[in-house]
């Protein structure tokens, strides 16, 4: 079997990423002998490491413009020489915005050594192919639109509308006739009840959460420290534990009938699950739903700035009121289209899992 030094994110910071670190193990059990280090390690290799002839970089947004992203090239750079003689191979990752002058000379120094690069966005290759010269990557599903194959989870059906928010559309100023509310109340009046789903740093604030409670599973683990509203390094220290505690990412994306999500895992991994699920976060993401379904069908395209207007959060509630309206509408019919374009979706996934292992040294 083949080997490689693979850098992840890992389960801390981002439940999403948590969950996308468990269903690439899974996916990769049986090809590679995986020896995984986690992205802010003070280093990637000890004094006894040999050098690696494979490196796998990915999932996730670890690349480009990130804190993760900070970590690894730093990392890297730090102990070049002893990686003087290793291929790098990008799963699922790649450049969703263009790189600052500082960050495209990291990057081309990683690409310029890559035999396989697998992105999950086609801007994503776009991005990656500006850098270039490189080799031209792919496009592979994200492995977490598969997570009811590789992850135990009891798959049920409650009145239940998850949504995963920025925290900035919610102030004292606005809360007490946020447009949010509309929302919240249309889903009531078709016997729908609307829960937050909260990833990582920046996902609620008290004042969300007392419109959108949390969903049961997160409630216990994450409700005291949300609702705290710590800062910096004190609330990612108490975040790090809680999803250590996690019992189950899965889970979370298992039993709801819709969702609306700004983060990629707070709408991609309901889909695993045949739920209509709707993307409503940065416009460098709002291709991805046409490139997993070939259309718009799973995009809702709100409004997104630091400093919401009411006009623009009138819009968002509207958008939202209307996408809701066609998912209850059509909820059978575009349960079964899910499945079937997942189930092409998942034979080309193991084909390219296969032709990854296979580029492997």
């Amino acid at each position: 079997m083949k080997k490689a030094l693979w850098i992840t994110c890992g389960v801390r910071g981002n439940a999403g990423d948590a969950l996308l670190h468990q269903v690439t193990e899974r996916l990769f059990d049986g090809r590679i002998d995986l020896d995984f280090r986690h992205v802010s390690a003070p280093a990637y290799l000890s004094s006894s490491d040999a050098a690696p002839e494979n490196v796998v970089i990915g999932p996730g947004g670890l690349f480009v413009q990130t804190n993760s992203s900070r970590h690894l090239h730093a990392k890297l750079a730090k102990q070049w020489d002893r990686f003087e003689e290793s291929k790098y191979y990008l799963w699922s990752t790649g450049i969703l915005q263009e790189p600052t002058p500082d960050e495209l000379a990291a990057v081309r120094r990683v690409t310029s050594r890559a035999p396989r690069i697998v992105v999950r966005a086609t801007r994503e290759a776009d991005f990656v192919r500006a850098a270039g010269p490189v080799t031209s990557p792919e496009w592979a599903p994200c492995t977490s639109l598969f997570t009811d194959r590789l992850l135990p989870a009891d798959r049920t059906t409650r009145d239940v509308v998850v949504v995963n928010f920025d925290s900035f559309l919610f102030t004292a100023e606005n809360i007490a006739d946020h447009p949010l509310r509309r929302f919240r109340d249309f889903a009531a009046s078709h016997g729908l009840e609307v829960r937050s789903m909260v990833n990582a740093s920046g996902d609620a604030n008290r004042l969300m959460l007392d419109l959108f409670p949390l969903i049961d599973l997160d409630e216990p683990l994450f409700g005291d420290l949300l609702r705290a509203e710590l800062d910096g390094r004190d609330f990612h220290e108490a975040f790090n534990a809680a999803l250590l505690r996690h019992p189950s990412f899965a889970q979370r994306y298992a039993d709801s009938r819709f969702a609306f999500g700004k983060r990629l895992h707070g709408w991609l991994p309901f889909l695993a699950y045949d739920k209509p699920s709707a993307f409503i976060g940065m416009g460098a993401r709002r291709g991805m739903p046409r490139d997993y379904f070939g259309d718009d069908e799973f995009l809702c395209a709100v409004p997104r700035t630091t400093t919401m207007t009411r006009a623009q959060l009138d819009q968002m509630a509207d958008r939202m009121i209307a996408t809701l309206t066609r998912f209850i509408a059509r909820e059978d019919e575009l349960a079964s289209g899910i499945a079937a374009r997942r189930e092409e979706l998942w034979d080309q996934l193991q084909s390219q899992a296969d032709a990854f292992t296979a580029a492997l040294r």
